[in-house]
């Protein structure tokens, strides 16, 4: 019996401790609510890729300053050779089949093209520049061939040789070949003298000296 009352100081003990324990639970703030990440954004949401970009163009090529190109057409006949001589933005080409037929022609050479004729518009000529070639087409008459020429060094090139209507003009290709028409005074034709290295052809029975044409149509 005598034990009864410290059993019910504990249990009045426990019970105040109980109490205080539900008024802390009640008084303490609420824990506060877990993240939500944030959804990751669609692929409609997504920004859209950059168009790619279109590669440079190449320019264009570009005569240089002073230039001859030198082609052989393969005709019926035989075969016709073609100086396209430029300076600046002049050029004057000629072609000849070595024998009868030849054709002087000028005009322009602008933006990596020309475009040439004959003074009484019976022969013109059309190219443009790729690469260090000169491709286009060649009209003499009736008769249109395309062709290629490809640059030349020095000394092959474009020369004549021009006294009071007598003229002989002669193109020396880039294996030293070279190729002529001499036009004599009442207008006939017939193959150039030779030309030797150091520029000289002998015509009529004297020694004459070539000069070297260039793309304005001056020596």
């Amino acid at each position: 019996m005598k034990i009864r009352g410290p059993l019910v100081t504990l249990c009045a003990a426990a019970a105040v401790g109980t109490g205080m324990w539900f008024v802390n639970v009640a008084n303490e703030e609420p824990a506060p609510a877990a993240r939500v990440a944030s959804p990751a954004p669609s692929s409609a949401q997504a920004p859209a890729p950059k168009p790619a970009e279109k590669p440079a163009q190449k320019p264009a090529p570009v005569f240089p300053a002073k230039a001859d190109y030198i082609g052989k057409i393969p005709t019926a006949a035989g075969v016709i050779t073609l100086d396209v001589s430029v300076d600046g933005q002049k050029a004057v080409a000629y072609a000849c089949d070595g024998n009868a037929v030849e054709s002087w022609m000028r005009g322009n050479a602008v933006n990596g093209a020309v475009s040439l004729a004959s003074q009484d518009k019976t022969s013109r000529l059309e190219g443009r520049l790729r690469d260090d070639t000169v491709v286009g087409t060649l009209w003499i008459g009736q008769k249109r061939w395309d062709f290629t020429a490809p640059a030349a060094q020095s000394p092959a090139g474009l020369y004549v040789y021009d006294e009071v209507g007598l003229r002989s003009s002669w193109i020396v290709d880039s294996a030293g070949a070279v190729t002529g028409v001499l036009k004599s005074i009442d207008g006939s034709t017939k193959p150039a003298p030779e030309l030797s290295a150091d520029g000289t052809s002998v015509i009529g029975g004297r020694t004459v000296s070539a000069v070297r044409v260039n793309g304005d149509g001056n020596d």
